[in-house]
């Protein structure tokens, strides 16, 4: 099963560390705030350590059920 990423629009300050972290997965909209784009883009653990590297941990991340981060 494929992972589903989420972003919580209310939390997130833009500062760009999930693409850092997981290139080509978020981008930026015009208002400043993390989008996901491409859930398949980068790898499991670099998806996860977006997540966990979120400052305002605005980004979760679940494998079917299960939540990873």
């Amino acid at each position: 099963m494929a992972l589903s990423v989420r972003v919580e629009r209310a939390r997130c300050i833009g500062s760009k560390t999930c693409m850092s972290a997981a290139p080509g997965v978020f981008y930026l909209d015009l208002q400043r705030i993390a989008v996901v784009a491409d859930e398949e883009a980068a790898t499991k653990d670099r998806i996860i350590a977006a997540a966990e590297n979120c400052p305002t941990g605005a980004i979760t991340v679940y494998d079917g059920d299960e939540r990873l981060a």
